[in-house]
């Protein structure tokens, strides 16, 4: 199954002394419904001979919870190694 779209762009103009717009397809918008459920859409603008398919725009996902283990630096000092509080900075 699917359903067509126009993609038209707006030209306005006066007629008797009132603005009007007409409106110039430039081409079609084809949405597909495959058995699964998922939407497939392809866009078609011959003038250009463009033929692309259009994907919704989805938020990306980022972890809402903030990370409140704090990293530690690892010691790699031996008991015969330079003790890190001995260091003055």
């Amino acid at each position: 199954m699917y359903k067509k779209y126009n993609i038209s762009k707006p030209e306005k103009y006066t007629k008797d002394g009132v603005e009007k717009t007409m409106w110039h397809n430039v081409g079609t918008l084809t949405e597909f419904v495959k058995d699964d459920g998922s939407v497939s859409r392809l866009v078609e603008i011959p003038a250009i001979g463009l033929k692309a398919s259009a994907f919704p725009i989805e938020p990306k996902v980022t972890s809402t919870q903030p990370n409140t283990q704090e990293e530690q630096p690892t010691e790699f000092h031996k008991e015969s190694d330079v003790n890190p509080e001995d260091i003055p900075f």
